[in-house]
């Protein structure tokens, strides 16, 4: 815990001041190109491995990037990812959603 904290502070440190740019210029008019869905592994950087910037895509991550069939988006079901295609895809008009997986996922077995 004591490495989050101290990682937390150095980006405080060194950073923030140029991110929070990045977010006032995308502030008003992000357009992100893709819905990118992901595991929560811990072991994956997707903003690292992709090579994005704030404001290139909305990333989706949870056990094993796995995503409910749609009979199963029903009003008694609560998930993210039908909320996350209908923000990419029709409030963005997002025309590219990828789906990451791994290898050696955990959840996978």
């Amino acid at each position: 815990m004591d490495r989050i904290f101290r990682g937390i502070m150095k980006y405080r440190r060194t950073n923030r001041a140029k991110m929070v740019e990045q977010f006032v210029q995308v502030k008003n008019n992000p357009e992100p190109k893709a819905l990118f869905f992901t595991c929560m592994d811990s072991r994956m950087l997707p903003a690292r491995f992709t090579e994005t910037n704030i404001g290139d895509m909305f990333i989706v991550r949870n056990a094993g990037n796995l995503i409910p069939h749609s009979q199963h988006f029903l009003d008694e079901y609560t998930t993210c990812e039908p909320a996350a295609l209908e923000l990419g895809c029709i409030h963005n008009d997002i025309r590219h959603v990828i789906v990451c997986g791994h290898s050696d996922c955990k959840v996978m077995v």
